[in-house]
């Protein structure tokens, strides 16, 4: 059986932070007044279970139940023992979680699991399944009072089969669309509506078959007139093709001409651009070295010698981390000498006696202790009661013995004596004790020694410390007094502990500098040097350059430059007017010599086009007056058209029946599948069905009987039809019906059973009869009841879990 042990609530609804432990072997029992969380925790169980469908997928049992105040996350986790292992259902969801569902964690014995390793326990089934078969609430109850007749017959026949509510409002659904599809003496509905619509269009399709007898005769001279018209507009192409590449030529013939003459003027330039920008570079870059060789013998000239003693400052700068050591060591040294002072306060303000103490040895203290402990009398005397006995029976016994009553007396005397000495001693061991306490500063007999020995040793350790600290701080100071007067005669200046780090940090500075000078006069005597090197290369180089230029100049070698560029330009040119008329060349160099007969053939060719445009438009004209004569009558396209309406027509049609049997179809497979579920399931349930049902009415009722409709047989074998039985009597039977089939599937789903305040229209013989039920069934099915009554809670268990308002 797999059985709920725990429920952690996070944030549901209206509760917050709240965990219920269910140990009890028992029916568990939820007790709360009105609006105390019980129907919320049902929703809770199954959300947690199933999803929280925020918003969407609204079912009968409360699915949204967003906590009342801004808080997050919503949700928590279910325990449940299955198999000698826990499991472990955490579902959360938070602002700006697009999933519906929120995110569930599976936890096996602690461990992270896959959630088939659980849902597999219970068949995969979802929350609607959970509701109808194991949720008992006032929601579920309201539900079958407002069926009818028919409707409750069916819910209780089909209660076997899974999601059997679902599946006959799917039914219903697809007998209605049915309806609104067909009907056999109907006008609106769309098959009629179609039918009619097709009579009409074969009507008129007959009609324009008629008058396309005629349109034939008027096509036929149609196509004459355009076969005509396509052989004249093939020559009208032709010749107009011939016109415009006579057009392309006269323009290229110009570009060939400026070609000619621009030839005639041409001349070549030697001269290499590549050698030209390799020359450039080496011009500017011996420009650049020259500014480069003045500026670094200006700055050899200006750097000066120093007296500055390096190593000396090398050294103290070397012992600086020492000095930041030693004055950080002495910080701390400080900070443990107070605070060891402030302990030796604390533990002297706590126990006063330490400051008589503080010079004593403990040896000492301890045989002064030891000789006022071992003195301790009573101050109850032991010969008081006695001495009065004595005195009592003498005074009784004076009438019958005189002597025995000098006896008596006698003995009180000599018990009188010893009670005097008593009280000497008890007076002088006080006085001992005060004179104890006035030197040591505690009493004995109320202080436990080994505290106080405990205390002084404690102090005089922190006085060792505290010695220790100062001994630390003094040797530190001269350290770093000693490094503060060699710092300053190396400066030659008086230094206080606080200048010392900005001296330091002046003297890094200058010895920092010093390097940097004589770094910088080795790098420039060797920059000098190479500088030098440099220009003697970069003018060779230069020189060699102009040599193959044949200029003596640099002014010279830009001259050369700029009479290459023109030269290039003019190439462009030609290469430019050349791409107009390369194809061409040849043709055009013929034109050239007979240009007068090429003018006459394009005025030919311009005189023809213009006749074979006469033709095409007279040609035109023909077609637009049959084409008028046409329009009156129908052609084939509009038959055409009429056709495709038609076929439209069937499609929507064969489309609208289609659908129509399909929901006739789907209404009677869904019927006959339930009819199959429920046949299976429902001989197993009579059984048990009838048994509750007999338990839960006091025997008032023996049989359940299924047909058309559904009767119950009394005591008397009479059959009574449900609409004659009371509101309670129906939920009695609704509840041994469910309950049956709960108890029908448990060897593949056992989940707790859940009543929720199902009680409210039973009264106490019924109420008693389903607790014996539920007793009866708690051997095998966990079962959680949540109910406002008290006396109730109390019968069925000894342990309540209680909500608290």
């Amino acid at each position: 059986m797999m059985k709920l042990t725990k429920i952690k609530i996070i944030h549901f609804g209206k509760l917050s932070n709240l965990t219920f432990s269910l140990p009890s072997k028992e029916i568990d029992v939820f007790f709360g007044e009105n609006e105390a969380g019980k129907s919320t925790t049902v929703a809770f169980i199954k959300q947690i279970l199933f999803g929280f469908y925020l918003r969407s997928n609204k079912a009968p049992f409360f699915e949204e139940y967003e906590p009342l105040v801004a808080v997050s996350p919503m949700g928590g986790s279910l325990f449940f023992e299955l198999g000698g292992s826990e499991f472990e259902l955490e579902r959360l969801w938070t602002k700006g979680d697009k999933s519906k569902k929120g995110t569930l964690t599976v936890k096996k014995d602690g461990h992270i699991v896959p959630e088939s390793l659980f849902f597999d326990n219970i068949q995969n089934i979802d929350g609607s399944f959970y509701a109808d078969s194991f949720i008992f609430n006032q929601d579920t109850l309201a539900q079958i009072m407002k069926l009818t007749e028919n409707d409750l017959v069916e819910q209780i026949y089909y209660l076997g089969a899974a999601k059997s509510t679902e599946f006959l409002s799917l039914r219903d659904k697809f007998d209605k669309e049915a309806g609104t599809l067909f009907k056999k003496l109907g006008k609106k509905p769309e098959v009629n509506q179609l039918l009619n619509k097709r009579t009409d269009e074969l009507a008129d399709l007959s009609q324009k078959q008629v008058e396309f007898s005629d349109y034939k005769v008027l096509e036929d001279d149609l196509n004459k007139q355009r076969t005509e018209y396509l052989k004249v507009q093939s020559e009208y192409k032709e010749n107009n093709e011939k016109l415009i590449a006579a057009k392309d030529l006269e323009q290229k013939l110009a570009s060939y001409k400026k070609y000619q003459a621009l030839k005639k003027e041409f001349k070549e330039v030697n001269f290499s651009e590549k050698d030209f920008d390799l020359c450039q570079s080496l011009v500017v870059e011996r420009k650049n070295l020259l500014a480069s060789l003045e500026e670094s013998n200006s700055q050899l000239k200006s750097l000066q010698e120093s007296d500055f003693d390096q190593k000396q400052a090398e050294k103290l700068l070397l012992e600086r981390s020492s000095f930041v050591e030693w004055k950080n060591q002495l910080e701390n040294k400080k900070y443990e000498l107070d605070k060891k002072k402030k302990q030796r306060e604390q533990l002297v303000a706590l126990y006063p006696f330490l400051k008589k103490l503080e010079q004593l040895d403990a040896n000492e203290l301890q045989r002064a202790t030891q000789k006022i402990s071992s003195k301790g009398n009573s101050n109850k005397s032991q010969f008081m009661p006695w001495i009065i006995g004595l005195v009592v029976m003498g005074a009784f016994s004076w009438m019958i013995s005189p002597i025995l009553t000098l006896l008596l007396f006698i003995l009180v005397g000599y018990l009188g004596i010893k009670e005097a000495k008593r009280k000497a001693s008890i007076r002088e061991d006080k006085a001992n004790l005060a004179s104890f306490v006035n030197k040591y500063g505690f009493d004995p007999n109320k202080q436990n020694f080994n505290l106080v020995i405990e205390k002084l040793n404690q102090l005089k350790e922190i006085e060792l410390d505290i010695n220790n600290f100062r001994s630390d701080i003094e040797n530190l100071q001269s350290k770093l007094q000693n490094y503060t007067v060699n710092l300053g005669r190396y400066l030659q200046q008086s230094l206080s502990l606080e200048d010392v780090n900005e001296a330091l940090n002046n003297l890094e500075l200058t010895l920092r500098q010093q390097n940097v000078l004589v770094a910088n006069k080795a790098s420039l005597i060797a920059n000098i040097e190479s500088l030098k090197n440099k220009l003697e290369v970069i003018n060779n180089q230069i020189n060699d350059f102009f040599l193959n230029a044949k200029v003596k100049t640099w002014d010279e070698y830009l001259k050369l430059r700029e009479a290459y560029f023109i030269n290039q330009e003019q190439e462009n040119r030609l290469n430019a007017l050349s791409e107009n008329f390369k194809e061409d060349q040849e043709k055009l160099h013929e034109i050239l010599l007979d240009e007068n007969k090429w003018q006459q053939e394009i005025a030919d060719l311009k005189k023809q086009n213009h006749q074979l445009e006469v033709d095409l438009t007279k040609l035109n004209q023909n077609t637009a007056e049959i084409k008028v004569k046409m329009e009156n009558f129908a052609n084939s396209d509009e038959i055409e058209r009429q056709k495709q309406e038609i076929e439209t027509t069937n499609t929507q049609l064969n489309t609208a029946t289609s659908k129509y049997l399909a929901y006739v179809l789907a209404s009677q497979i869904i019927t006959r599948a339930l009819d199959i579920a429920s046949g299976e399931r429902l001989p197993k349930m009579l059984v048990a069905s009838q048994e509750y049902f007999t338990l839960l009415t006091n025997g008032n009722y023996q049989a359940i009987n299924f047909g058309k409709t559904i009767k119950v047989t009394d005591r008397n074998s009479k059959k009574i039809e449900i609409k004659y039985l009371s509101r309670a009597t129906k939920e009695q039977l609704y509840f041994a019906l469910k309950l049956s089939f709960a108890k029908q599937i448990q060897d593949e789903i056992n989940l707790p059973i859940l009543i929720d305040d199902s009680f409210v229209n039973f009264d106490h013989g019924r109420t008693e009869n389903i607790m014996k039920l539920l007793e009866q069934l708690s051997q095998e099915n966990q079962i959680i009841i949540f109910t406002a009554r008290k006396a109730l809670a109390d019968a069925l268990t000894k342990h309540v879990l209680t909500f608290e308002r």
